[in-house]
């Protein structure tokens, strides 16, 4: 899954949400909190008529009401996001994942029924300084085997940290960094295929 960074706007946005897509990633999250709404509606529209038909799911972060309009695959709630039951009432069909920082965080969101969870940050990453100490592979280990739900590491994932988090339990890994600092996407995917041994 990769996420997006916040960095780019408009058709530039769209162009890498393509890009990204034709490169085969399965999952990207749209996380764009500065947008305006008719702003991020209309990119999020205009990325999902782009990648049409291919294997890409196209998630948007917290915007239950986008996601419905612009018939997104699915809603991304922060660990103090939107409920599930709200998620299922609206859009039942739609995927619904969950940010989680603990073992008790992540069997909650799988008893309130989300698809999935994001845990991290498993390593240290300039975005989440502020927030204290990565979590690490233990706690990782941890999550993993307390849900039967997917678990995607996410914070400081690099090509080289794939297989320890594979290792852990994970089922994939989130990435921003990776993503959002490369000129060129294919060879990066093409880094993180080689490691994960298919996408």
């Amino acid at each position: 899954m990769v996420i997006t960074s916040g960095k780019l706007r408009g058709n530039e946005l769209v162009k890498h949400i393509t890009a990204l897509s034709a490169a085969g990633v399965k999952a990207i999250q749209l996380r764009e909190k500065k947008l305006q709404a008719g702003d991020l509606l209309l990119i999020t529209k205009t990325a999902i008529s782009k990648i049409g038909n291919s294997d890409t799911k196209l998630i948007v972060n917290e915007r239950l009401d986008i996601a419905i309009l612009s018939r997104a695959a699915g809603v991304h709630s922060t660990s103090n996001g939107i409920e599930n039951r709200y998620i299922r009432k609206f859009a039942p069909r739609m995927l619904s994942g969950k940010s989680v920082h603990s073992v008790n965080e992540a069997v909650k969101a799988e008893k309130d029924g989300y698809d999935y969870v994001l845990f991290g940050p498993v390593y240290k990453t300039p975005a989440k300084v502020k927030y204290g100490k990565p979590q690490g592979l233990k706690k990782l280990g941890e999550v993993c085997s307390s849900v039967k739900i997917p678990v995607f590491a996410v914070g400081g994932i690099n090509p080289q940290r794939i297989k320890k988090c594979i290792n852990a339990g994970a089922y994939g890994v989130a990435v921003i960094r990776e993503f959002a600092d490369t000129k060129n996407i294919k060879k990066a995917v093409k880094g993180f295929r080689k490691e994960l041994g298919s996408l």
